[in-house]
């Protein structure tokens, strides 16, 4: 899908940080569900376990809950969700020395619904093939910036790396994902 097909979170109302940062249960909760899909992107692609993220994301919120109070804001509050959520997967991942390379529900969507089962299991295979040759950092940088739409410095931001190694980051996993991609010519690799 294309960056245009998703839309990024909205940032939440400053009020609710106010009354979160005062020690508001009830707005905590509320900025935690707003930004829901956010970290469970980012952590699911990092973990590729529904099980473990959970696990992990049950963390994010204790570590968000009692460093509310000191965030100063000089990144959004999505970012900065987002950069402890992805710390946190990453501390996962290091713990279980496990990182699953594609979603199937993402391969399901990217083959062609009308396709010959053979043909949709080959592009499965070729994508997870192509996804797995990628690091876990490598993959969420993809994601972010070329699935989710955000720009370099947010993710940047996020996975608390200079723009400059994203960037490195970016062009290393596309050009993997390409050769990786092209050598299978006679399979039909949706663009």
């Amino acid at each position: 899908m294309s960056p245009a097909a998703h839309t990024r979170t909205e940032e939440i109302d400053h009020a609710f940080l106010a009354a979160a940062q005062r020690g508001d249960d009830a707005a905590f909760l509320a900025i935690m569900r707003h930004y829901d899909r956010l970290l469970r992107i980012v952590a699911f692609h990092v973990l590729r376990d529904r099980q473990l993220m959970d696990d992990v994301l049950q963390d994010v919120t204790l570590r968000a809950y009692r460093s509310l109070r000191g965030f100063r804001g000089d990144a959004a509050l999505g970012t900065w969700l987002s950069r402890i959520t992805y710390r946190a997967a990453c501390d996962a991942v290091r713990r279980n020395d496990r990182c699953w390379p594609v979603d199937p529900e993402d391969l399901e969507r990217a083959a062609a619904p009308e396709g010959d089962p053979a043909d949709v299991l080959a592009v499965r295979s070729t994508l997870e093939e192509a996804f797995a040759a990628l690091s876990a950092e490598q993959r969420v940088a993809v994601l972010l910036v070329d699935r989710e739409g955000y720009d370099y410095a947010t993710t940047a931001r996020i996975l608390d790396i200079p723009a400059g190694t994203l960037a490195s980051r970016l062009s290393a996993a596309r050009s993997k994902l390409r050769r990786r991609l092209a050598d299978h010519p006679d399979d039909e690799v949706p663009a």
